[in-house]
């Protein structure tokens, strides 16, 4: 009985950071639209995760994102989690 206890603290652990991790993401995705709400863009893409690291206690992570001004061209974003805490979000250039 005892031979699976590892594997059952094993398999709950990846359960919280799998739970985590989506939370993180929506949290995300409603920061990347209400960025392009406000910057008057539309938010073309869903969520692509890029990177996550390792900070002072907490996990962070990056997404990606694309949006467009007229559609004639993509520009890209990305927002900063801080475990399940929008930490940045910043847009690249584009014109009026």
């Amino acid at each position: 009985m005892f031979e699976f206890f590892p594997w059952l603290i094993a398999l709950a652990v990846m359960a919280l950071f799998w739970w985590q991790s989506l939370g993180a993401r929506w949290a995300a995705r409603r920061a990347a639209l209400a960025a392009c709400e406000n910057a008057e863009v539309t938010f073309i893409d869903e969520l692509a995760f890029q990177r996550i690291w390792l900070g002072r206690g907490t996990l962070k992570r990056r997404y990606r994102f694309e949006f467009y001004r007229r559609g004639d061209r993509r520009y890209s974003g990305y927002v900063d989690m801080h475990g399940q805490r929008v930490a940045h979000i910043e847009m690249e250039p584009y014109p009026l």
